[in-house]
């Protein structure tokens, strides 16, 4: 999409109004227009057809929600029609917190190994700092984003998030991460205590990491991934739920105990208890 056609999208955004008659955040506007710059320039009143064609290559290469949201109100803001648009996408909302079933699971969790391949391999301190500090924390993208110097203790380790419903709490991180993230804050020249440690927005986080995902990982790759791993790699190691659910901040230990579900530690202790038969004695 050229530049006129982006300030016109970003004009109708902002006066967009949403069916619980909420406008559209800022912060979803900004991730929009970065995957509207993807979307093929597009007429008004094009047989579908020629549109499934048009659009065939940015829905197969970002097959994900925000992405079909952005040509689904691209669309919108040409004169076509919900039912119309819903022949050529099928848009979803995902909650990606919320799994249900060890399957989605799966798909979203890292090996160890790959974490540590990605975060070895990115070229960025900001991107791998920021990496680094979704992993350790478990936290979600928009809580780390929205972190000031302040809320960081060096000398503990601990960082204070705030969580959904305003809910804060604590969460901490490794010595790797913090020797990463004393450099960066040195380079960046965060001096004041309300100084926010990024100015990355959350739009451009989730484009950068799905980025780093095909060049480095050759899979799909978002923020919420690391929050996954991290918490099923908690789950494997023995952790129990309740442990769990409280440092990811979970409202329903339902949410929790599908990572516990999906762990090998139960497997591995029966394994283990069962005995090696081929064991010299």
């Amino acid at each position: 999409m050229e530049k006129e056609d982006l300030l016109k999208f970003e004009e109708f955004l902002r006066k967009f109004t949403k069916k619980n008659s909420k406008k559209i955040g800022e912060r979803t506007i900004h991730g929009i227009i970065v995957l509207s710059k993807f979307i093929e320039k597009t007429q008004p009143n094009e047989i579908l057809e020629n549109l499934k064609i048009l659009h065939e290559k940015y829905m197969k290469e970002r097959n994900y929600p925000i992405a079909t949201y952005s040509l689904w109100l691209y669309l919108k803001s040409l004169g076509y029609e919900d039912k119309f648009i819903k022949e050529l996408v099928s848009f979803r909302r995902r909650n990606l917190s919320a799994l249900t079933d060890e399957e989605k699971l799966a798909e979203s969790v890292l090996s160890k190994k790959e974490i540590l391949f990605l975060t070895k391999s990115i070229p960025n301190n900001r991107d791998k700092l920021l990496v680094m500090l979704l992993y350790d924390t478990g936290a979600r993208i928009s809580e780390i984003i929205n972190l000031k110097l302040k809320d960081i203790d060096l000398e503990t380790r601990e960082i204070q998030v705030m969580g959904k419903g305003r809910k804060p709490r604590t969460v901490y991180f490794h010595n790797g991460t913090l020797e990463l993230l004393k450099i960066y804050i040195k380079d960046q020249n965060i001096l004041s205590p309300n100084s926010p440690l990024f100015t990355i927005k959350a739009g451009t986080a989730w484009y950068n990491l799905k980025k780093y995902g095909k060049e480095l990982l050759s899979r799909e790759l978002h923020p919420h991934m690391l929050r996954h791993s991290r918490l099923q790699h908690m789950a494997d190691e023995g952790i129990d739920s309740f442990a769990i659910k409280s440092y990811a901040g979970h409202a329903d230990i339902g949410t929790t105990q599908i990572y516990v579900k999906s762990s090998k530690f139960q497997g591995k202790i029966a394994f283990d208890r069962a005995g090696d038969l081929w064991e010299k004695k």
